[in-house]
């Protein structure tokens, strides 16, 4: 017998591409899942869109009160009964060879997560994510340099995330994801899988789009929050790619409110007071002070990122 794997679905109010991500799952080649929808108090149709699927595999779960995305998480992964954990977002989709090609990957017993590739895409334009292969192995600290897991590809091996103090930081509604594998990473393995495998949804209404400033911030809470006392970590080490994350972080955030077109002396104060590389400090600067940052910017999300 396959492995059961558990597969995690949050909704709150997912009705306009919900029956789309099902039926990604319901065509899978690898029969032996188990979908765990947890319904955050939505008010839409998602119910009775997810209620005319007769499949025994699908459970669902009501929460009557709004919770945030990391404590949705963490109440789907207590109702999870598989040896692995996988995860689609009501907006994202699988290809149907998707799980039956990453799990091959497990034979490995000292590997804990397998990614994928995958396609980021929008009404007008898609790319594929990862141009070279990404890191595999122990990559701890190739997540906190330049953090690539995108989780619609994440399947995780159960028992390893028992070994970590908890699973999902229900203080997290933007990374709580991030804040998982990142502690993940330092009591197992990761592989990865050459295949395009799933979709990511990009569009206005998506919280990973509207809450931007809220998910490096949170990143930032995050990085100070983690002691690396809870895990086998050279200290030294640690600090420098910490510093590197910070130094990141703050950059992305100000780019953030740059193009949101936040007040000039507010974004100016705020890079006085922030930890910045010199070379990402100089970008910071010009795209404040100069009168053709707008364009640029416009240029930039043109050629080399996806907007809704």
């Amino acid at each position: 017998m396959y492995p059961l794997v558990s597969i995690i679905m949050n909704c709150r109010n997912g009705e306009k591409f919900l029956q789309e991500s099902l039926n990604s799952v319901l065509k899978q080649t690898y029969e032996n899942w188990e979908l765990v929808f947890v319904d955050n108090k939505s008010n839409d149709n998602s119910k009775k869109i997810f209620k005319k699927y007769n499949d025994k595999r699908f459970k669902y779960i009501f929460l009557d009160q709004e919770v945030n995305l990391g404590r949705a998480r963490q109440e789907a992964l207590k109702n999870c009964s598989g040896d692995f954990i996988s995860f689609l977002d009501t907006d994202d989709l699988w290809f149907e060879d998707k799980l039956e090609k990453q799990m091959k990957f497990f034979e490995d017993n000292e590997i804990g997560m397998v990614i994928s590739n995958t396609i980021f895409f929008s009404d007008i334009k898609s790319k594929k994510f990862y141009n070279n292969d990404p890191p595999t192995g122990f990559v701890f600290y190739d997540l906190l340099d330049n953090y690539f897991i995108s989780l619609e590809t994440l399947i995780c091996r159960t028992k390893y995330l028992k070994k970590i103090s908890f699973k999902f930081d229900k203080d997290y509604s933007m990374i709580s994801d991030l804040d998982l594998t990142l502690r993940l990473s330092t009591t197992c393995k990761l592989s990865y899988c050459p295949f395009i495998l799933s979709k990511w949804r990009i569009h206005p209404s998506s919280d990973s789009w509207k809450k931007k400033n809220l998910f490096f911030l949170e990143k930032l809470r995050f990085i100070e929050k983690l002691k690396i006392k809870n895990f086998d970590l050279d200290k030294q080490k640690f600090l420098k790619h910490k510093k590197n994350f910070i130094e990141n972080t703050n950059f992305s955030l100000l780019l953030n409110k740059i193009e949101s077109g936040e007040k000039k002396k507010e974004i100016i104060r705020e890079i006085k007071n922030k930890d910045i590389k010199f070379i990402n400090l100089c970008i910071l600067i010009i795209l404040t002070v100069f009168p053709f940052s707008k364009q640029m910017m416009k240029l930039y999300r043109k050629f080399f990122s996806i907007t809704p």
